[in-house]
């Protein structure tokens, strides 16, 4: 059981293991839940998809400034029990602006893998198109947007969020039509400092509604 908020944040920050994924699913007192949310609202997101937090706590979540938090609270069974109107969070407006709690790292690799393209990528037009941009001219301009607001720590759309961390993950791993071997000369961010960053990213941006809504066209699914 999780005794204090402190234990809590310890095994937050620790290594990814099956030992911190257990002990990040153990129960802890209502008290203690109010705590963690106050004091590191940096795990707000790992706390809000429990189904044993109060009502009222997870109504302060809802209300939270980071759509990631806002997200796992509309996923939570107990909330959704008590408001199934809140359900389906991948159908709201795509185009209203959204905030996540990112560190300046993440936002700034972000940044950097937008202007990637304009440095040592070769972009064709399909891929630009298949990123969520309507060509590579419109990636160059769409992606200097975008990654200076992400910077500046300002509110862009979910559609944005997209197409920055899909864009970054495709610039950072590929060397055929990425920056792939050019990443640390141009970026300065050594392999396994990106890999890490992006793996943050990954959890804390959401997209859903976006490939195969906004952009992008999924198949067909077959009868079963």
């Amino acid at each position: 059981m999780i005794e204090s908020a402190e234990e809590f944040k310890r095994w937050w920050d620790a290594p990814q293991s099956l030992e911190r994924v257990k002990k990040l699913r153990e129960p802890a007192a209502p008290e203690v839940w109010r705590e963690i949310v106050d004091q590191h609202p940096e795990c707000r997101a790992e706390v809000a998809w429990r189904r044993d937090l109060p009502l009222e706590l997870l109504a302060d979540l809802r209300s939270d400034d980071d759509e990631h938090v806002r997200w796992r609270v509309r996923s939570n069974g107990s909330w959704l029990a008590a408001h199934p109107e809140d359900a389906e969070p991948w159908r709201d407006d795509p185009d209203i602006p959204i905030t996540f709690r990112l560190s300046d790292d993440e936002r700034e690799l972000l940044r950097r893998g937008l202007g990637e393209w304009g440095g040592p990528a070769n972009c064709t037009e399909e891929l630009a198109q298949a990123m969520g941009f309507q060509g590579v001219a419109d990636l160059f301009e769409e992606g200097r947007r975008i990654g200076a607001a992400i910077a500046a720590g300002q509110a862009v759309s979910r559609t944005d969020w997209t197409r920055a961390l899909l864009a970054t993950e495709i610039v950072f791993v590929s060397d055929v039509v990425g920056s792939g071997w050019d990443w640390e000369t141009t970026t300065g961010y050594t392999d396994s400092a990106t890999l890490t960053l992006l793996r943050g990213l990954q959890r804390k941006i959401v997209w859903g509604g976006v490939v195969g809504g906004v952009f992008g066209t999924r198949p067909p699914r077959s009868a079963p």
